[in-house]
């Protein structure tokens, strides 16, 4: 086997999982992706020829590195999706449970001879001013910054 293909595949996986667990399951999966096709994209010469090394042959069935890789890209993508997973459930709020309902009954009210007072009507909120532009982005992405960085 060609030790700089286990150098760069071992290389390449501890990226993944340090980005996973310091900054975003998200953003291993997506660099767990576009880090090979970049590769490929700004250096396809030297991107094919690495992908085509035979690494060993089993009864004349070859492999090479490109079968490796995708034996990476499927056990990587198992451990994102099953850390978005857990972490979804984790940090999901729980729904109280829906309360029997008591049968209606009707209330009777003694006879009084004094005048009922009206009671005060709730007053109604000001409503907001529309939002802009600029602060529909600001929330958005300040939304986005909690989803990556794994808060609620």
């Amino acid at each position: 086997m060609d030790i700089y293909s286990i150098i760069i595949f071992l290389i390449y996986v501890i990226l993944i999982l340090m980005v996973m667990i310091l900054i975003s399951p998200i953003l291993s999966a997506l660099l767990l992706i576009l880090l090979p096709v970049v590769t490929v994209y700004f250096l396809p010469d030297k991107a094919i020829q690495f992908f085509s090394i035979q690494q060993f042959s089993f009864r004349d069935i070859y492999i090479q590195n490109i079968h490796i890789l995708l034996s990476i890209w499927s056990a990587l993508i198992g451990i994102v999706a099953y850390s978005e997973i857990v972490s979804w459930y984790l940090l999901r709020e729980e729904k109280p449970a829906p309360k029997k309902a008591k049968p209606e009954t009707k209330e009777v009210k003694p006879v009084s001879k004094e005048p009922e007072k009206p009671t005060a009507a709730p007053v109604p909120k000001p409503e907001e001013p529309p939002k802009s532009i600029k602060t529909k982005v600001e929330d958005f992405l300040l939304g986005l910054g909690k989803i990556m960085s794994g808060k609620k």
